[in-house]
């Protein structure tokens, strides 16, 4: 406690520390939700994110990029968190860490959450994706972002010893084999990088932010497209991945899908090998297992025609 009393002396002497409370379903980093009360008897609510190692082997400075970043992409009028702060020093908690605006919602990562059409809720993810990728952002504008397909190559051209044969990792890697890389088809733009269901916030049938950036890349955006798609099908079955396509594809009917097959493939190919790190039960390995299968299978198909 007495450190994260620390952290707000030194974002603002006037704030003083209520509670601290541990948000769960973080992966890759920490998250603490710091409830702080101002002079007036006022109440905010901090999100305080702490990188993991392995973020921090690939950019040593994830907290001044995403903290850039963020101000960069509200500039820029999306849903994202207002960043408020970051700290590399390590002086108040251990790493560098970043501080922005709590945003409070839920994340609906099964179709038992869903409060409204299955297509409403599709369409508002892709909008959302679509307004991300039409923001005039330069390379100038973020020259600190990875390009994607420098990362995408290394994943693609390093087999583990081991593959994962329940989420089709042979099959994965035998296709992309002759098909990487992907045509270079449309012009680069700054991608989320891990855009799925658990990294939206809603309240009530809004969308209202969205989360994690820490995997932001420069790069085709049919990649972000294929993750996207890749994500839905495992939580919302195949169709879901289609209606969301369609939309996106409605609202950006310049862009060039030449580079999807690939770009499905290597989205199926992320999660091989890392779903025991999840912590899931029997029941929720097996749903998600089921819909990577259906999402792979047609991935598959569709490069062997």
């Amino acid at each position: 406690m007495g450190a994260f009393s620390r952290l707000l002396a030194d974002i603002d002497p006037g704030l003083s520390l209520v509670s601290v409370r541990e948000l769960t379903g973080g992966v890759s980093a920490r998250v603490t939700a710091v409830q702080a009360r101002r002079p007036d008897g006022s109440e905010q609510v901090l999100a305080v994110r702490q990188y993991g190692n392995a973020n921090l082997r690939s950019d040593p400075h994830s907290a001044a990029h995403e903290y850039q970043l963020l101000c960069l992409l509200r500039k820029a009028d999306l849903a994202v968190p207002r960043p408020i702060r970051y700290d590399e020093s390590g002086a108040a908690l251990p790493g560098p860490l970043l501080v922005a605006d709590f945003a409070d919602g839920t994340a609906v990562t099964r179709p038992a959450q869903l409060t409204q059409p299955l297509t409403d809720f599709t369409g508002q993810l892709a909008a959302f994706l679509a307004r991300l990728h039409q923001a005039a952002f330069t390379d100038a504008d973020a020259p600190y972002l990875r390009t994607l397909l420098t990362a995408a190559t290394f994943r693609v051209g390093t087999p583990p010893r081991v593959m994962d044969e329940a989420l089709s990792e042979p099959a994965i890697r035998a296709a992309l084999a002759g098909r990487w890389p992907p045509p270079d088809a449309n012009p680069p733009v700054v991608l989320h990088g891990d855009y799925w269901p658990g990294n939206v916030l809603w309240r009530g049938s809004q969308l209202v932010r969205v989360l994690d950036w820490e995997d932001a890349a420069v790069g085709d955006p049919v990649a972000d497209l294929a993750n996207a798609r890749m994500e839905l099908s495992m939580a919302f079955g195949f169709a879901a991945a289609t209606a969301f396509t369609g939309q996106y594809c409605a609202l950006r009917p310049g862009i060039d899908l030449a580079g999807l097959p690939a770009w499905d493939l290597y989205a199926a190919l992320r999660h091989a090998g890392r779903m025991a790190e999840w912590g899931l039960d029997d029941a929720e390995r097996e749903r998600l297992q089921s819909g990577h299968l259906e999402f792979a299978s047609a991935a598959l198909s569709a490069v062997a025609d």
